[in-house]
C-alpha cells in the first residue's frame, strides 16, 4: 500500500513537471506576439499621449542674426559688431479653421526721451487667421502689410541678402507723412481677406492670388490719429509655377503738414508697387521691383528701383543686387543713391547660414554740390544667421 502511495505521488509529479515543462514552451511560442502586441500598445498610448500635449502647445520658432559691419552705407562711418536682429514666432493652430501668429522683435532699436540708444521688445506680429476656404481666408489683428514681395513674401531669414532694398525700407516700412522719421516695420493694424484662385492641374499653385486690406495707416501697436483708413490691395498672377508677378495699391489719408507747413488731418498719399520674381529654390532667383510714393498736398515724391539675381551652387548663393532711390521732395537727401550690392551666402548646415555682402553706394550730382555727400560709400557686412 505504501509502496503504491509513493508510486502515485511520484506519478503526479511527473505530470507536473511535464505539464510546466509544456506551458513554458507555449509561452516562448505565442506569448512572444502577446508581449510584442502589449508593448505596441503602451506605445501607441504613450505617442497619444505626447501628441495631445504638442496639439495643446504653440509651436515656438525664430531667429538670431549677428556679425559684424563696416563702411559708411548709412553715412555713420561705422565699425562695429552688431546683434542686427532677434526674433520669436509663436504660432498656435487651435482647429481647421483659426490659428494665430505673433511675432516679437527682441533686438530693434530705440531712442528715448534722454536719446540714449537702447534695445526694446517690439511687438511685430499678432494675427488671427480664419481659412474658410482656399480661395477666401480672414486675418484680424497687426500683420505685415501685401506691399512689395520683399515685406510680404520674404523675411530677413529668408532673403537672398543681409538687408532689405531701399523699396522695402523707405517706401514701406515708413509712412513719409505722418511718420517720416519712424519705422513702421511695414505692419499695421486691421483686417484682411485673402485666397488663391484657380489651381493648376497639379494642384501645385494658383494661377491667382488676391489681397485686400483694410488698416489704421498709423504705427503699429498704436491706435488712429485720425479718421481715415488705409485701403491696401495686392494681386498676384502666376502664370507658370516659378514665376509670380505682382501689382499692389495703397491709399490712404494721414495726418501731418501739407506743402505750405500747415497742419492737417487728412492729407493724402498713395503707393504704388509692382514686380515679378522667378525663383527656383535649387538654381536661379531673378527679382526687380519698382515703387513710387506720391502725395500733392504733403509735397511728397518717391521712386524706387531694384533688380537681384542669385543662383543657387550646392551650398552656396552668389547674388547681386542693383538699388535705386530718389526723393524728389528733397533731392539734395543722402538717401537719394545707387546701391551695388556683390555678396554670397552659405549654408553651413541646415538653419545656419553665414553672409557677406560688400555694398558701394554712389549718389547723384545735387546730393554731392549740396555737399551732403561727397564721392561714392562703401561697406561691408559679415553676418550670421541661426534659425531654431
Amino acid at each position: 500500500m505504501k509502496k503504491n502511495y509513493l508510486l502515485n505521488v511520484l506519478v503526479l509529479c511527473c505530470a507536473l513537471f511535464v505539464c510546466t515543462i509544456a506551458r513554458a514552451e507555449s509561452d516562448k511560442d505565442e506569448p512572444s506576439n502577446t508581449k510584442s502586441e502589449v508593448a505596441q500598445a503602451n506605445n501607441d498610448d504613450l505617442t497619444k499621449q505626447v501628441n495631445k500635449l504638442l496639439s495643446i502647445l504653440p509651436k515656438f520658432s525664430g531667429y538670431i542674426q549677428t556679425g559684424y559691419n563696416w563702411g559708411d552705407k548709412n553715412g555713420d562711418n561705422r565699425s562695429s559688431f552688431q546683434l542686427k536682429r532677434m526674433r520669436l514666432i509663436i504660432d498656435k493652430k487651435v482647429s481647421k479653421t483659426f490659428d494665430f501668429r505673433a511675432q516679437l522683435e527682441c533686438f530693434s532699436g530705440s531712442v528715448d526721451n534722454s536719446a540714449y540708444k537702447k534695445k526694446v521688445i517690439t511687438v511685430m506680429d499678432a494675427f488671427v487667421n480664419a481659412h474658410i476656404t482656399d480661395a477666401l481666408h480672414f486675418r484680424a489683428g497687426q500683420y505685415y502689410l501685401p506691399l512689395g514681395f520683399e515685406n510680404y513674401d520674404i523675411s530677413p531669414s529668408t532673403l537672398e541678402t543681409v538687408d532689405f532694398s531701399n523699396i522695402c525700407y523707405r517706401m514701406v516700412c515708413r509712412n513719409a507723412i505722418s511718420s517720416a522719421d519712424l519705422i513702421d516695420y511695414g505692419r499695421d493694424l486691421g483686417v484682411m481677406a485673402y485666397g488663391d484662385l484657380f489651381k493648376s492641374k497639379d494642384q501645385k499653385f494658383s494661377y491667382l492670388s488676391y489681397q485686400l486690406s483694410l488698416t489704421n495707416g498709423y504705427l503699429p501697436t498704436l491706435n488712429d490719429d485720425n479718421k481715415s483708413k488705409d485701403l491696401v490691395g495686392r494681386i498676384t498672377i502666376r502664370p507658370v509655377e516659378k514665376l509670380r508677378i505682382i501689382g499692389c495699391y495703397n491709399w490712404g489719408e494721414y495726418k501731418g503738414l501739407n506743402e505750405n507747413g500747415d497742419a492737417k488731418d487728412y492729407l493724402p498719399m498713395n503707393r504704388f508697387i509692382t514686380g515679378a520674381w522667378y525663383y527656383d529654390p535649387n538654381g536661379l532667383d531673378v527679382r526687380a521691383e519698382y515703387g513710387h510714393i506720391q502725395s500733392d498736398d504733403a509735397n511728397v515724391k518717391e521712386d524706387g528701383f531694384y533688380v537681384l539675381a542669385a543662383y543657387k551652387i550646392g551650398k552656396f548663393l552668389p547674388v547681386v543686387r542693383y538699388d535705386m532711390y530718389r526723393d524728389k521732395a528733397a533731392k539734395t537727401s543722402a538717401n537719394n543713391k545707387d546701391n551695388f550690392l556683390l555678396g554670397c551666402t552659405y549654408e553651413i548646415i541646415k538653419d545656419v547660414k553665414f553672409q557677406v555682402n560688400y555694398t558701394i553706394s554712389a549718389y547723384p550730382d545735387k546730393v554731392k554740390d549740396a555737399g551732403t555727400r561727397t564721392g561714392t560709400g562703401n561697406s561691408l557686412q559679415i553676418m550670421c544667421l541661426l534659425k531654431f
